[in-house]
């Protein structure tokens, strides 16, 4: 197989712009980036479920079994599924 070398400034396919100092460019491409992402058309994913918080959600789940909103089924169905050893957990 055969490699070419070559110096390590023919890597650009332009020559470096002398009117723009370092900073500016880093602004140049923040602000491309910004430019980019702002074309994006898919949304951003949720937030994962292992980042809630499992004890608040058990609380919210034992206040709702006591002011009579869930039944003792429901309450112990969702209490599996928070914990994670429901059938239906994820």
């Amino acid at each position: 197989m055969l490699f070419l070398y070559r110096p390590r400034q023919t890597w650009l396919p332009m020559p470096l712009p002398r009117n723009m100092t370092v900073q500016q460019q880093r602004a140049y491409n923040l602000q491309m980036q910004d430019r980019f992402d702002a074309t994006r058309r898919v949304a951003p994913a949720p937030p994962a479920a292992a980042e809630r918080d499992p004890l608040e959600a058990l609380q919210r789940l034992g206040e709702l079994h006591a002011s009579g909103t869930l039944t003792d089924e429901e309450f112990a169905t969702a209490k599996a599924k928070v914990l994670g050893t429901g059938p239906d957990a994820t």
